[in-house]
């Protein structure tokens, strides 16, 4: 025998969307259809406007920098001149410095150490760099920077470079000019370490 039997009634009827929808006189319809594909645009436009600008952010090179002369009048017995450029990220993200290089004339200016080194943002590193000397090329005009191209590396991998002007390096070019005035044979002579030197 066979028990009672549970009809479910089904929806078989079109959604609530559905009649509203057809409900809508097709201006009306159309006009719905504008405004959402508007929506997804304006969405699309904004969220490629963030991500451009995050993308610029993160690829910003920002540097400040300096060029220091350290000496020691007792270590080594002579004494000791060393250049050191300064170099200040100011920027949001880490880079990571992997050349110095600058040249006046016959004035080469180099890093000493080959490597990177690691800037984060707001701080500050000091780079030993070489200053050799070979006379007979002009040192330019007087002025108080050295032209320089910084290399970078960036956080997210890209290689970049900033040119600056090195200042100040007005103690550094005279150096040269002196020496060069008094010694105009002068070659490839490091400027930087032991102010007496034998050779």
């Amino acid at each position: 025998m066979a028990g009672p039997v549970d009809v479910l009634e089904g929806g078989t009827g079109p959604s609530w969307w559905r009649s509203r929808w057809t409900a809508l006189p097709p201006a009306g319809r159309r006009l719905a259809v504008m405004v959402v594909v508007l929506v997804l645009l304006g969405g699309g436009v904004v969220g490629f406007r963030s991500w451009s600008a995050e993308r610029e952010l993160r690829r910003a090179v920002e540097l400040t920098t300096a060029l220091d002369v350290v000496s020691s009048s007792t270590s080594p017995p002579g004494g000791s001149v060393r250049y050191v450029v300064r170099i200040r990220n100011d920027g949001v993200r880490p880079v990571s410095v992997t050349s110095v290089a600058a040249t006046d004339g016959g004035l080469r200016v180099r890093m000493q150490d080959d490597g990177d080194r690691r800037v984060d943002p707001g701080q500050e590193i000091g780079i030993p760099v070489s200053a050799r000397l070979s006379c007979g090329a002009d040192l330019g005009a007087d002025r108080g920077g050295l032209p320089a191209e910084i290399g970078v590396r960036r956080e997210d991998g890209g290689a970049t470079s900033r040119r600056v002007e090195l200042q100040p390096a007005a103690l550094l070019l005279d150096v040269a000019r002196t020496l060069c005035a008094v010694r105009p044979d002068l070659r490839d002579r490091e400027l930087s370490g032991p102010v007496l030197r034998t050779g």
